[in-house]
């Protein structure tokens, strides 16, 4: 792994123009033998991955397993997008896809496997290179994925790492073909603006503020259950977590006190524990800033409800208890802005076309949810919901890894991830004619 030093940055891209110039070459049932056999280093050392997983992020390890077998079936999912002749070069007018080049990966902390092998793989696969830039505190975890992979194929210079923070991110992409980026809102706009004034591609998932909406027909207590899970598991840390809860108001207090039984039922403690659903935050500065929001909350005479006691573990001062926040203001700050945590915001709905406005009301668009037993709703909400992910009776968190994965609104930039949007994004169409 290099330093984030503008030299070696330098350095990471001439050789990967150097190994792109090669790669590009290489047929693609070859490219997916190589990164086949980098799916099967993952599985044979899945426990030391997720022993770095727990450690290094404080990842629960039941959802630590989960990440790697999710990693495991993106790599089956790009190569089932593979078509033999993808590569053939047309003899007579047509068009082509062509690879991109050198690929800048921007990866976050929270899915430091699953989501760099969901993208590093098909570019790999449709001819392109790529450098990745982990997210810090994900560095060692990074480093022996890349170790992995290079046993695999012997081609190291396919895939080079680079150690850094925000400025290394900036070098990096000031530098790449294309970016392809996982973060946060401010890192989207930086990002933005980079590619736009240089022309290149870019795709950026950017997180989401996803609601709920539960209607008067729905199973209040599967919806409460699922809603809990989905807003707390990992410490609300996935960007598809369940950040807000919009309510009929006519069972509104019913199922707020379910969503509070089935939050408490969430065990929380140790994330090498086995039965551990949520564990601490990242750091000390995301739990005080997570924790200066519920308190602004507070202050602001919205009912807050804690529901565990503080605690202090391994990780120190990172652990934050779940909560459950009440707000009928749509404005609130706690209602717009992503805390990234485990805080689950409800809301009151005093119809349905309310609901609807509400659950669009914010600037992020990535995934929503509805519950109710009523296809007349169902169809509506399908409607009208503006997201990139709609589900019907079942939490916003999580998403399937043969689909397309991407947010509208200001929860995603260019094509989506995975599934067939993984060839809009990592090739250009060119139109060749012949006389």
């Amino acid at each position: 792994m290099a330093s984030g030093r503008k030299s070696d940055i330098d350095a990471a891209v001439a050789a990967s123009r150097k190994a792109f110039h090669n790669w590009r070459r290489v047929r693609v049932d070859e490219r997916l033998r190589l990164l086949q056999a980098f799916g099967c280093q993952l599985q044979k050392h899945e426990a030391e991955l997720v022993d770095l997983l727990v450690d290094d992020i404080g990842k629960p390890i039941r959802y630590a397993r989960d990440e790697m077998a999710r990693a495991i079936a993106l790599i089956r999912a790009a190569a089932r997008q593979v078509e033999p002749g993808q590569d053939r070069i047309p003899e007579k007018t047509g068009c082509r896809r062509e690879p991109l080049g050198v690929i800048g990966l921007i990866a976050p902390f929270n899915n430091p496997i699953a989501i760099p092998v969901g993208k590093i793989v098909p570019a790999l696969l449709y001819g392109n290179v790529v450098i990745w830039k982990p997210a810090i505190p994900a560095s060692r975890i990074a480093q022996k994925a890349f170790e992995l992979f290079a046993t695999a194929t012997h081609r190291p210079e396919l895939l080079q790492v680079l150690c850094g923070g925000e400025e290394t991110a900036r070098d990096l992409m000031t530098q790449s073909d294309a970016v392809t980026i996982s973060g946060s809102s401010k890192a989207g706009r930086a990002a933005q603006e980079i590619c736009a004034a240089r022309y290149i591609p870019l795709q950026a998932e950017l997180g989401g503020n996803n609601a709920s909406i539960v209607w008067r027909d729905a199973d209040l207590g599967a919806a409460a259950a699922s809603s809990a899970e989905g807003a707390f598991a990992f410490a609300g840390q996935r960007c598809t977590a369940n950040r807000r809860a919009i309510i009929d108001t006519s069972v509104y207090d019913s199922f707020v006190d379910q969503l509070v039984l089935a939050s408490r039922r969430l065990v929380w403690g140790d994330p090498a524990d086995e039965k551990t659903q949520i564990g601490p935050l990242i750091s000390c500065a995301s739990r005080n800033r997570v924790e200066a929001v519920i308190d602004r909350a507070r202050a602001a005479a919205f009912r807050v409800i804690s529901l565990s006691e503080k605690s202090d573990g391994a990780r120190g001062n990172a652990w934050l208890e779940p909560t459950i926040v009440c707000c009928d203001d749509p404005n609130a700050e706690i209602v717009q802005e992503e805390t990234f945590g485990p805080v689950l915001v409800v809301q009151r709905a005093e119809d349905w076309d309310e609901a609807i406005l509400l659950c669009n009301g914010v600037k992020q668009g990535l995934a929503a949810a509805i519950f109710t037993t009523s296809p007349k709703r169902i169809e509506d909400f399908l409607q009208r919901v503006r997201a990139g992910i709609l589900k019907v009776n079942c939490s916003t968190a999580n998403a399937a890894v043969d689909l397309p994965f991407g947010g509208w609104k200001a929860s995603g930039i260019g094509p989506a991830e995975h599934g067939s949007a993984n060839r809009e994004f990592f090739t250009r169409m060119q139109s060749l004619y012949f006389s």
